[in-house]
């Protein structure tokens, strides 16, 4: 055991940043194996992702509340996600076609405020590899939701189908960078621990 502050915080938070990555995964690979289903079903799976990721990232925040962490800017994200999560999960249900328009839109602003938020949460890490993967997850996510409501203007009758790609391969790369660097941080810690212990 050790009482090292760093390998308290690093314990506590790679097996939150895993479970981003594999929500993450999981949601794109729903998104590609049923390239038919409605727009809903979409943005029914695409809720609760969103929530399940926001309530992690609350919880990561929560856990890694020091100075200079960029706790509250995850904190914030958190708070973001969950709330776009909810939206998506009630809109359709009170509206029918305008509430998959309304979520659409949600998945955009959500996309677009997530990855600002992560690349000044991101910023603020003094890790240089988890805070250069932080920063390009951030502009990723920043880019797919620019992307998305430029199509979504300029074709708002689009097909489910191209939708749920973009929003697939997007997901899976996004998850995959996550569970990396929850494997980067696991080794860090494993370190960590046992320079301590030598």
């Amino acid at each position: 055991m050790t009482n090292s502050p760093l390998a308290a915080v690093a314990k506590g938070i790679w097996w939150a940043v895993l479970l981003r990555g594999i929500f993450a995964v999981i949601f794109g690979i729903i998104a590609l194996a049923a390239p038919g289903a409605a727009l809903t079903g979409v943005v029914f799976v695409f809720g609760i992702y969103a929530i399940v990721d926001g309530v992690t990232a609350v919880i990561h925040a929560v856990q890694i509340r020091t100075p200079g962490s960029g706790w509250g800017w995850l904190l914030f994200q958190g708070a973001v996600s969950i709330i776009a999560g909810v939206v998506a999960l009630i809109f359709p249900v009170l509206a029918g076609v305008i509430g998959g328009l309304f979520a659409l839109w949600t998945i955009v602003i959500y996309a677009v405020m997530h990855g600002a938020l992560g690349i000044g949460s991101a910023a603020g890490l003094a890790d240089g590899r988890n805070r250069t993967i932080g920063i390009v997850s951030g502009l990723l996510t920043l880019a797919f939701g620019i992307l998305l409501g430029i199509l979504t203007l300029a074709t708002p009758g689009a097909t489910v189908l191209s939708l749920i790609w973009i929003v697939g391969i997007y997901a899976i790369v996004f998850g995959v960078m996550f569970i990396i660097a929850a494997i980067q941080l696991r080794r860090g810690v494993t370190t960590l621990l046992g320079q301590q212990s030598a």
